[in-house]
């Protein structure tokens, strides 16, 4: 899903004739629970391991802010969170 959102930021910004790079993958961040089975504290000590692991591509756009505004304003999935900077 990540990889369809970031492919289409580029392919909006090619079609505008704008200067890309990327997507550059970013290292994965991984963050673990892990908790007691039992609520009470007695019987066998067993765990469970929760995961959630946060995936993330950046993309440079050289460009005016308001050009990357329509670039960026497209539906996009949930669970998908984009996150634009604008350096001068």
């Amino acid at each position: 899903m990540i990889c369809l959102v970031s492919n289409d930021i580029v392919n909006r910004a090619k079609a505008t004739a704008l200067q890309t790079k990327g997507p550059v993958r970013l290292p994965t961040k991984v963050l673990k629970i892990t908790t007691r089975k039992t609520p009470n504290g007695e019987g066998s000590k067993t765990w469970d391991t929760y995961e959630m692991r946060i995936h993330k591509r950046t993309i440079d756009l050289f460009s005016p802010p308001e050009i990357v505004k329509k670039i960026t304003s497209f539906n996009i999935e949930s669970g998908i969170d984009v996150e634009i900077t604008v350096a001068e």
